[in-house]
């Protein structure tokens, strides 16, 4: 029998931590700003019960003011990792009292900013072990829920190809209009939902009541569409797991008595993943760009984002390191160069694929990296090989306009003519747009109403609230990178409406 030596069980290792990457469920936590979203997800990532004075939260949050103010301002992201017996790699929920854990919250027993940021370096297990320990991996991505944040959730739940959200609504109170906002939202790209009632410890009866029956009023509403369904034990969670592209599920949850927390564990171990990017392995390498680190020191220019699509093989030869094109720029060209190392979860590997969220170094000159901003992708675009020589890659192509189909969602009243300008999100880009043209779609242009024609614009139409139309936009600022497919969400200062990409200018 063969003796595998340290390196060899540490490649397994990496492997295997690829593979269960790879497969790992994204969801998006929203809900108003004082629904307990932070508090919640750093209860089950720690496994320690909060106090009910924030303890929870501060174990989470990357920023001193977040810490100082208590509100989210960033969208994050946390890895939960289930064992093959659906137990959390960090324990069963528990109560703990260790030194420097209990209590010890801003502002409460004298601790900094400071002093709880480098405490929670030690509290919260690395991304890098949970993923090698981990049999299934869920991705909490933790987002803003003050109305003065609304535009970061919204690219939050654009760009983070969720495959479930969870809406949390303070049970003290009932649900307000962020909390529409974000279901709204969350529907607007058919992300299936499951509803969370926090706090439920010390919540008057009739409260209870009254924010439930609100909540399963909002979800019955015309524009939503699901039918609500109390989950109690495991036998209602069975019976709505498989279903929830109808129903929403309702848990009641207490972050300080843990009531309804190990329900909550069981659905997450529970959901099956949705987005299938395996499917896009076979297409050429897409990497859309979320954040960008311009001088690591000892590497240079590192790139985080999504593997939306394709793979990518690196060497460790520096002749033989994979050719890429960066952009566009603000001219609408693209920056060839190659990429030298790559890091999933912390993990340095050799090989990323369709589905994972990584970190790639580039080997850009001093000039080059300030060129770099969000909303970039990294292509290789050409024969579909590790392209290696110059040869085998095709430059990309940038675009200024872009035709869409859309629909303008019912609600808060809003006229679009030509002219319309609008802030468009496509995956992670997000820029000004004009409306250019509108027609509407289908036989509704030969029934057009007189409101709905534009009399300040020859042949043109105005949209309202429930209109359907193909509309030509062109971006305000400088081109971006768009295929056929891409969904889309518009807005002026509220979410007005959702479309898909159906022609991009000299792409076929």
């Amino acid at each position: 029998m063969a003796v595998l030596d340290k390196s060899d069980m540490a490649n397994s290792d990496v492997m295997k931590a690829m593979d269960t990457l790879s497969q790992q469920v994204r969801i998006a936590v929203v809900g108003n700003v004082d629904a307990g979203k932070s508090t919640l997800i750093g209860t089950i990532t720690t496994s320690a019960l909060d106090d009910g004075r924030g303890r929870s939260r501060t174990c989470i949050m990357r920023h001193k003011h977040e810490i100082e103010s208590g509100r989210t301002s960033t969208a994050t992201t946390h890895f939960l990792g289930f064992r093959e017996d659906g137990e959390t790699i960090t324990g069963p929920m528990a109560i703990r009292h260790e030194h420097g854990l209990g209590g010890d919250h801003h502002g409460k027993h004298g601790l900094s900013a400071q002093e709880i940021l480098s405490r929670n370096a030690r509290l919260v297990k690395a991304q890098s072990e949970v993923a090698t320990e981990a049999h299934k991996i869920i991705t909490l991505m933790d987002l803003a829920g003050h109305e003065k944040y609304l535009k970061t959730t919204i690219h939050g739940v654009s760009s983070g190809m969720a495959d479930y959200a969870l809406i949390l609504v303070n049970s003290r109170h009932p649900p307000n209009q962020m909390t529409k906002q974000h279901l709204n939202l969350c529907c607007s790209f058919n992300i299936p939902v499951v509803v969370l009632l926090t706090k439920v410890d010390g919540c008057p009866e009739h409260a209870l009541k009254d924010t439930t029956q609100k909540v399963m009023t909002m979800l019955r509403a015309p524009d939503v569409r699901k039918k609500p369904f109390m989950v109690r034990d495991e036998d209602d969670l069975f019976t709505c797991i498989d279903k929830l592209h109808a129903l929403v599920p309702i848990i009641e949850t207490s972050c300080v008595t843990s009531i309804g927390m190990d329900l909550l564990l069981k659905t997450l171990f529970l959901l099956p993943k949705r987005r299938h990017h395996e499917n896009k392995i076979n297409r050429p390498f897409e990497f859309l760009v979320e954040d960008i680190f311009f001088n690591v020191p000892g590497v240079g220019a590192v790139v985080s984002g999504f593997v939306n699509a394709g793979s990518l093989t690196l060497s460790n030869v520096s002749q033989n390191y994979p050719q890429v094109y960066v952009g566009p720029l603000e001219d609408g060209t693209f920056m060839k160069t190659t990429v030298k190392s790559s890091h999933v979860a912390r993990i340095n590997t050799m090989h990323i694929t369709a589905g994972q969220t990584a970190c790639l170094a580039f080997t850009l000159s001093k000039e080059m990296r300030k060129r770099l901003r969000r909303g970039m992708v990294v292509l290789q675009t050409g024969d579909g090989s590790n392209a290696s020589s110059s040869h085998t890659l095709v430059e990309p192509k940038a675009t200024k306009e872009f035709t869409a189909e859309i629909c303008v969602l019912k609600g808060e009243g809003t006229t679009i003519r030509k002219t319309y300008q609008a802030f468009v999100h496509v995956l992670n880009v997000r820029q000004s747009a004009f409306a250019r043209k509108i027609e509407l779609v289908g036989n509704t242009m030969q029934s057009a109403l007189p409101s709905q024609k534009d009399e300040e614009n020859e042949g043109g139409f105005v949209l309202r609230p429930g209109s359907k139309a193909r509309v030509l936009f062109e971006f305000s600022r400088r081109p971006e990178y768009l295929r056929k497919g891409m969904r889309l969400l518009f807005r002026d200062g509220r979410v007005r409406g959702v479309g898909v990409v159906v022609d991009v200018p000299g792409k076929s």
